[in-house]
């Protein structure tokens, strides 16, 4: 385990599960790269995070993931779901602000093709 890199936190697999779904988003109509909150979004952020979340997933038992006031937070396959449920349902509402491109349909396969690609292994460039 490297040391001082900052905490493993729940708000941590939040934003990684938000920037992938967004990411693909944009893919799927058409853009690559992206400004999502004043961050310059590639495929190899894309690619980062989603071997981030997986590796959370795999690390569950030996790594430590607290939530915001410090509790132990199991990163497993129901908490992945429940994070893409909980990031489609916030982008969705978004939506009328024009951050994304795309609609509900989308980022509803934006959110089920990045979770899949967690879940299956998928880490080369798609």
């Amino acid at each position: 385990m490297p040391g001082g890199v900052g905490a493993s936190t729940l708000a941590g697999t939040r934003a990684a599960v938000r920037t992938v779904s967004r990411y693909r988003n944009g893919v799927l109509n058409g853009r690559g790269a992206s400004l999502l909150d004043g961050y310059m979004e590639d495929l190899a952020t894309d690619r980062i995070y989603r071997l981030m979340l997986a590796q959370r997933l795999r690390h569950r038992d030996r790594v430590r993931i607290v939530d915001e006031v410090g509790s132990p937070v199991l990163h497993d396959e129901t908490l992945l779901a429940r994070c893409f449920d909980e990031t489609l349902h916030s982008l969705v509402s978004e939506l009328p602000l024009g951050r994304d491109a795309g609609d509900a349909g989308t980022l509803a396969e934006a959110c089920r093709r990045s979770r899949w690609m967690i879940e299956h292994g998928v880490f080369d460039p798609v």
